[in-house]
């Protein structure tokens, strides 16, 4: 009798994990205990644009997971046709429409507003309180370079989140944490850059992002949150790998790249890349011809000419007999080493993008964008007065 009461609640422990689990029992992670969650995932999903259907396929993607009690996944998705909903995503197996309940209903909101970005991490920080927390800015991305639209175009609004704007929000999301976000991603094109990176460091930890133009669906949120769910006491440089890893896989074909940052040695890459600056802004020997035309073989992106990979760029410049400085060839192997500690893991695929290292920095084939100047890395250093002094040359 023993053996068949031992026999009946192990049949009846199966079939509550199947009923719980379904076929995904291997996401079935136990609660913790404290009720605050491992993650929260916040996806600030921009489909008022040309991009509708890709945002709506990501967020299809994600329902494919679904949160758990250690894993939140919360989405703002704004819609082309449409208000935007707030919605707490939960796992289904209908890839064509989106089941997961709605948390709350905006209505019409501009997402390129960084108010509108500050109020959704301040909800996820109330209602979503976790160890560690994910953010993802999701749609078009221009680098710095757009008039006003340099990320998360909103088409109705008609306006986009500048990168001061970006780190104005992200300001906003340190108080309502009571830290920094983890890893912050960007699933945009072109955002990878040294620039940007420094502008946001004081308010996220990891950063994730592209150097080159993104397919429309972007990241593969399916791999990325189904490892996080199954194993969530990951830690932010773990996910980013994972990130990374997964996106590349995903693009087998054309040019992709894919990159993590520390933003914690960003100030080090700052000050060697001013370094460099200063040096070629006080070079005797090598004319500035020279070091235009070795800017203009830099690897550059498909997406933008005027965004050089930085890495590379300091390779020409450390190892080009042209460059007759001393001081400017040990300046720019001071940002090769210094860039190697920052950009801790990144990965390109095709011909096109096969010198990427990691992150870009403006270097104009065309004339100079005084817009340059609003951006904190512009002030804090010399590259803007370099570049200024290059061009005059063109």
């Amino acid at each position: 009798m023993q053996n068949w009461r031992t026999g009946y609640w192990f049949l009846a422990l199966v079939l509550v994990i199947f009923l719980v689990g379904g076929c995904g029992a291997d996401f079935l992670v136990p609660p913790r205990e404290n009720g605050v969650s491992d993650w929260t995932v916040m996806v600030f999903l921009n489909g008022d644009n040309d991009l509708n259907q890709a945002a709506r396929r990501d967020l299809n993607s994600m329902e494919q997971v679904g949160s758990t009690d250690r894993v939140n996944i919360v989405v703002q998705f704004d819609s082309y046709f449409g208000g935007a909903n707030r919605y707490l995503v939960k796992r289904d197996y209908d890839p064509y429409r989106v089941t997961s309940p709605i948390l709350e209903s905006l209505g019409e909101v501009n997402m390129g507003d960084p108010q509108v970005l500050s109020d959704f991490i301040r909800f996820c920080a109330r209602e979503f309180p976790a160890e560690k927390y994910m953010l993802v800015i999701w749609n078009h991305g221009s680098g710095f370079k757009g008039a006003t639209r340099d990320i998360s175009f909103d088409d109705t609004a008609g306006d986009a989140l500048t990168i001061p704007q970006v780190a104005e929000a992200l300001s906003s999301g340190y108080r309502y944490l009571g830290k920094k976000i983890d890893l912050l991603g960007m699933d945009a094109c072109l955002m990878a850059m040294v620039e940007v990176a420094y502008e946001i460091k004081d308010y996220a930890r990891v950063f994730v992002s592209s150097q080159e133009l993104e397919p429309e669906e972007g990241w593969n949120y399916q791999a990325l949150l189904k490892s996080l769910v199954q194993n969530p006491s990951l830690g932010e440089r773990k996910l980013a790998r994972i990130i990374v890893d997964s996106y590349i896989a995903f693009y087998p074909y054309g040019s992709v790249t894919q990159s993590a940052v520390d933003l914690g040695k960003v100030d080090a890459l700052v000050q060697a890349v001013d370094r460099l600056s200063q040096s070629i802004l006080s070079d005797p020997l090598t004319s500035p011809a020279h070091y235009l035309k070795l800017g203009d073989s830099a690897q550059y992106f498909s997406g933008d000419w005027d965004y050089v990979d930085l890495g590379h760029l300091a390779y020409l410049l450390s190892y080009e007999p042209g460059v007759r400085s001393a001081q400017t060839k040990a300046a720019a192997q001071e940002v090769q080493e210094a860039l190697q500690e920052v950009v801790f893991h990144y990965k390109n695929q095709g011909t096109k993008v096969e010198a990427a290292q990691g992150l870009s920095i403006y270097f104009p084939w065309y004339p100079y964008n005084p817009k340059y100047e609003s951006l904190r890395f512009a002030r804090d250093t010399q590259w803007d007065e370099m570049l200024r002094y290059l061009a005059r040359w063109r």
